[in-house]
């Protein structure tokens, strides 16, 4: 079984996105997955097939239900806020080691060939008000793909991430660059941008063809 933990280098780049077409082609290749979003906010209870653990539980193939997202998500609010934020808005204790605890039990004793860990925001945002995203992905030790996308100061963010990232010792297995805005510039170009500074494999979003191939195969 492999595992990876999919993070991005800021809000609103695609992580949802790029996640579940990694996941559908995965399945495509009849391989069985699983996604887990330990900690979520920005969705009611009336939104969660629209939410990020709907759309994991939809590219696994299984029915959006609150059950279901409870499975892969510890943590969910309607609030729009970062997590530890919307945690100590609703008065809950910021348990990092349960949310730890949560991902890693779920990653131990899952069957499936393939497990994927989505973030919460980008690399460096807060978790609980004493852990970042970047300590979350370090106490788990998985592989990570980071998403990018394309727009103005975003190679300064992407080679920010990725020196953070390798700073801590984590194995940067890919970069995926989406473009969530059609207006932007090319994929393409970002990537050729970060190779000028930092040698990576990138690939671009929403086909997912590889441009450069990795060693290890997620």
């Amino acid at each position: 079984m492999n595992a990876c933990f999919v993070t991005a280098i800021g809000t609103e780049i695609g992580k949802t996105y790029v996640s579940s077409r990694l996941i559908e082609a995965w399945r495509g290749e009849s391989l069985s997955v699983l996604g887990l979003k330990p900690v979520m906010s920005g969705f009611g209870e009336a939104d969660l097939a629209e939410s990020d653990a709907g759309h994991l539980l939809t590219a696994c193939g299984e029915t959006v239900t609150p059950q279901a997202v409870g499975r892969i998500c510890r943590h969910r609010f309607e609030a729009p806020l970062a997590p530890n934020v919307a945690m100590r808005q609703a008065g809950l204790v910021q348990d990092y080691e349960g949310i730890l605890s949560f991902t890693r039990q779920a990653i131990a004793e899952s069957n499936c060939d393939r497990v994927l860990v989505e973030g919460a925001g980008g690399v460096m945002s807060p978790l609980t008000d004493d852990h970042l995203q970047i300590d979350f992905m370090a106490d788990l030790g998985l592989p990570v793909i980071l998403v990018a996308a394309p727009y103005l100061g975003a190679v300064s963010h992407t080679l920010t991430a990725i020196d953070a990232l390798r700073a801590r010792g984590l194995e940067l297995v890919e970069l995926v660059i989406s473009q969530p805005d059609p207006s932007s510039p090319k994929p393409e170009s970002l990537g050729a941008e970060v190779d000028l500074f930092r040698s990576v494999a990138w690939r671009v979003a929403p086909h997912l063809a590889p441009v450069y191939r990795t060693e290890r195969d997620l």
